[in-house]
């Protein structure tokens, strides 16, 4: 069964637009729009462009590209962690073995 959807009235770079949402995206949507408002904002005043549809392809640009970057980074640290983890084993197992072998002593 569908959800009930509400409708949401925003401005991006002096446009009107509709929209319609779950309630329960609604922040996290509105928070997509302040984003997208404020990146194509600074496109304008930066590159001086009127076009509206060159100013969101390179608000689209930049926000990909952030994204890009946000979950490379996120992969490398998950990667480091996983390489920590298993260098925290290797120790603990030498750290044992080596403990088990004095003891025999």
């Amino acid at each position: 069964m569908n959800s009930p959807k509400e409708t949401l009235n925003v401005n991006i770079l002096g446009r009107s637009y509709t929209l319609l949402c779950a309630p329960d995206e609604k922040t996290s949507l509105l928070s997509a729009v302040t984003l997208v408002d404020q990146k194509m904002s600074a496109i304008n005043q930066q590159m001086g462009m009127s076009s509206h549809d060159k100013i969101a392809v390179f608000a689209a640009l930049q926000i990909a590209h952030e994204l890009l970057q946000h979950n490379l980074h996120n992969s490398a640290s998950v990667e480091a962690s996983k390489r920590i983890d298993h260098m925290s084993q290797a120790i603990d197992t030498v750290l044992t073995s080596t403990q088990t072998s004095t003891s025999s002593s």
